[in-house]
């Protein structure tokens, strides 16, 4: 990725273009090609994210695998409490009983997508929490090749739309399980909703489509034990852009010789998240040397704070992505919005 990027009074135009649906500044560079927003419903999302990742799966949260919880290296079967297991959750739980699954793209006709992945998290909140119907379910479509991104999740039940809990139960094994709909039963738009107004996935999923920690990669891929179920694709470069999110702020710092950079985008976002759990990123990154790079990223935590417009030698880039290559876009200023587009290159 060359990082070049577009003037301020630039971006101020794409911004006022996109807001109003209507046609892009020359030099602006929208992902798939059309400036979208997010439907109402999740069946009107499956058939916008179709195109990109094919079909989304029918989530059977029993044939997920569980997401382990151990105290001092021993796994447990019963909640510990919050914070006193080895490696809780973004939010500092340790609730036993997710699953997590991963399932093959499809197209309408049954065909594979060989680059397209699905992702399911069938997520516990404690065998007492869901006996007042505290359970989520969330399923994320990726094309790796494309950076074609969707979401989806379990709504809350407000309405007449169906909490997970209607569907799910826990086994024998402590573990959750059951099926919901699929995108061809009647009730998968009371089952399933996409990202509401208001809410940015991305604000968690910041630098790629699916959000890593200890917690989540204890589960393993039963082929490949030492592979976390969770897909991981290790790259800078990777295309990431969000079906109905065109309007989304996937800016991440960026700063030329950051050795954080050498293997991924930085997700300042999600690490404040998992910092204000108590998840110490320092503590398992990088991966095989934790804590190596305290100085690097402090310095990408340090520009997000304060915003590469006081933070010499960082700019704020988007990633490629759906056509449009990414790059450096403008820096938002106080009162203005994100630049939403992707950016070509040049002056």
């Amino acid at each position: 990725m060359k990082h070049r990027g577009i003037s301020r009074a630039a971006a101020a135009v794409l911004l006022a273009l996109v807001a109003q649906h209507g046609a892009l500044a020359e030099d602006a560079c929208v992902p798939g090609g059309k400036v979208q927003t997010m439907p109402e419903t999740a069946s009107e999302y499956a058939a916008m994210c179709l195109p990109h990742v094919g079909v989304p799966p029918t989530i059977d949260c029993g044939a997920g695998v569980r997401i382990p919880i151990h105290v001092d290296g021993v796994e447990v079967f019963e909640s510990p409490g919050y914070r006193e297991c080895d490696t809780p959750d973004f939010k500092g739980n340790c609730n036993v009983g997710s699953r997590i699954g991963r399932v093959q793209g499809k197209a309408a006709d049954g065909s594979p997508l060989d680059d397209v992945v699905w992702a399911y998290l069938c997520r516990s909140a404690g065998q007492e929490l869901f006996k007042r119907g505290i359970a989520s379910v969330q399923m994320i479509g990726h094309n790796k090749t494309t950076g074609a991104t969707c979401f989806f999740e379990s709504p809350d039940g407000k309405g007449d739309l169906i909490q997970a809990k209607e569907y799910l139960h826990f086994g024998e094994d402590g573990m959750l399980a059951g099926k919901l709909p699929g995108p061809d039963d009647e009730d998968f738009d009371k089952a399933f909703i996409p990202p509401p107004p208001g809410v940015q996935c991305v604000q968690c999923h910041q630098n790629n489509a699916f959000l890593h920690d200890p917690w989540i990669d204890g589960a393993k891929l039963p082929s490949n034990p030492s592979e976390p179920v969770l897909p991981g694709w290790v790259d800078p470069e990777a295309p990431y852009w969000v079906v109905g999110g065109t309007h989304w702020d996937m800016r991440t710092p960026h700063i030329e010789g950051n050795a954080c950079l050498d293997c991924h985008r930085a997700p300042t976002r999600t690490a404040r998240l998992l910092e204000a759990g108590q998840v110490h990123v320092n503590e398992f990154m990088p991966p095989r040397r934790p804590g190596s790079l305290k100085a690097d990223y402090a310095a990408l935590l340090a520009c997000h704070d304060d915003g590469p417009d006081n933070t010499p030698g960082c700019d704020w880039v988007v990633p490629p992505g759906g056509g449009c290559p990414g790059g450096i876009v403008a820096g938002a200023g106080e009162g203005d919005r994100v630049p939403t587009g992707r950016v070509k290159e040049g002056n």
